[in-house]
């Protein structure tokens, strides 16, 4: 008698029990936490929701880290749920790394190493709590979050979490869509879009890496064309709803890389993009001359032009090795404000020195991705450059968006990693008749 089927069953069965347990003991944390601990009624919510991942299968721990990054709301006034996730989400990962294939992603761990030892001057230099803080804080956003990635991709992973994010982005995108829509009925006019926690950029940037994933559509996702189009369709009319111009711009970098590099497995990419980055950047101009000229000191155009002086005279403080990381929040310099363009934050923190290891941190990394076989490679790429471009018009170091990009890159690094195993292991399966045709030729020896 075949017992395979009933196995099979009872462990479908079980996978569903545990699913249940899992939800209902989300909801009983959840209710007692509303009822005494309001204030951290989602992180314990998180907490319940984790371990009792953790019990059905321990590698959904990672795939959650990034449909994690999208959630923005602070605990303590500190840290985001995001950063929790991924802080819990690097430890697994870690953990289930084991050396397996590790030696691919090391490369990228040097980069990010590299980042961080330019920073150490300022941490001895400007010893503050907060200064510390940040700088275990970007540890797990680049370091912890290409580990994340990795395993992810090497567990075979990449399209649950991928796709994860796409749909929520989608669903955002849908949103977004919706309040432009209703403020427009009310008003007369299309005003930027906030949707609770999540304002104009912070959706911009977000809505502008799932566009350029869905828009990639790598192989080894297995995305069929319609899903991925009309990804890339709700996206981009979220875009277009929240007005983020430094979302706008970054996605129409991340498509016209990916336009411009080959894609293998599954023909040439079309140029169309090209005809539609022409009005996209002419719009772009116009807007903010518009704001430029306007004569209103408090549009984003001219405030972000205050921010850049007054983040000069900061840097020149201390123009070598910086004021230290976060220095907005101690009360140092009379102006409390993240500089909201990657360079200025950089200079003002750690310096020259900073600056140069965070631009060699992206160089490095890009040189690398676009050395990678094109089929993983080329959507990390996209989505660094795409990241790289929001910063240049905003804030860079912001919890879930700082690390969704890491965490990607990991993803190809991992997928190709795992692909290659798999295909050692077809060739082992084929090396066993290689074998015994050698020891059939062996002088003397006869098939029975």
């Amino acid at each position: 008698m075949d017992l395979k089927p009933v196995f099979a069953e009872r462990g479908r069965v079980g996978r569903i029990i545990a699913l249940v347990t899992v939800v209902a003991a989300v909801g009983a944390g959840l209710g007692l936490a509303s009822a005494g601990l309001t204030d951290y009624a989602l992180p314990l919510a998180a907490g319940v929701l984790l371990v009792g991942i953790a019990a059905v299968d321990l590698t959904l721990i990672p795939v959650l880290a990034l449909p994690a990054t999208l959630i923005v709301e602070r605990v303590g006034g500190i840290l985001t749920v995001s950063d929790l996730i991924l802080a819990v989400a690097a430890g697994v990962a870690l953990v289930m790394l084991r050396g397996r294939g590790a030696m691919t992603l090391q490369p990228m761990i040097w980069v990010g190493v590299t980042y961080l030892a330019f920073l150490v001057p300022t941490l001895i230099l400007n010893p503050y709590s907060a200064n510390f803080i940040e700088w275990a804080h970007e540890l797990f956003l680049v370091i912890g979050s290409l580990i994340i990635g990795f395993v992810i991709g090497r567990e075979g992973r990449a399209r649950l979490a991928l796709g994860l994010y796409v749909v929520i982005c989608s669903g955002i995108g849908i949103a977004a869509a919706i309040v432009a829509v209703v403020g427009f009925a009310s008003t007369g006019e299309f005003q930027p879009v906030y949707l609770g926690d999540l304002h104009k950029n912070t959706v911009g940037g977000m809505l502008a890496v799932a566009l350029v994933v869905a828009w990639a559509r790598p192989v080894w996702l297995g995305w069929s064309r319609r899903a991925a189009y009309w990804a890339v369709v709700l996206c981009a009319i979220g875009i277009l709803a929240s007005q983020s111009r430094q979302g706008l711009v970054g996605a129409l970098i991340g498509v016209i890389i990916l336009s411009l590099r080959p894609r293998l497995r599954g023909g040439p990419r079309g140029k169309l993009i090209w005809l539609l980055a022409i009005p996209i950047v002419v719009g772009v101009v116009i807007e903010v001359n518009q704001q430029l000229s306007s004569g209103n000191p408090f549009n984003s155009a001219n405030q972000r032009l205050v921010w850049f002086a007054e983040s000069v005279q900061i840097w020149q403080t201390s123009p070598v090795f910086g004021v230290g990381l976060r220095w907005w929040y101690t009360s140092r310099f009379g102006v409390n404000f993240q500089p909201p363009n990657a360079e200025f934050e950089m200079l003002t923190s750690g310096g020259i020195v900073g600056l140069v290891g965070f631009l060699l941190m992206f160089a490095v990394a890009a040189w690398l991705l676009s050395r990678l076989d094109p089929v993983y490679g080329t959507v990390a790429l996209a989505v660094v450059a795409t990241r790289f471009t929001q910063a240049q018009f905003d804030i860079y170091w912001v919890s879930g968006q700082a690390s969704v990009l890491w965490i990607i890159a990991g993803i190809a690094y991992g997928v190709m990693e795992r692909e290659k195993s798999l295909a050692g292991s077809d060739a082992a399966l084929v090396d066993p008749p290689r074998i015994r045709s050698r020891v059939h030729s062996v002088p003397g020896h006869r098939i029975r």
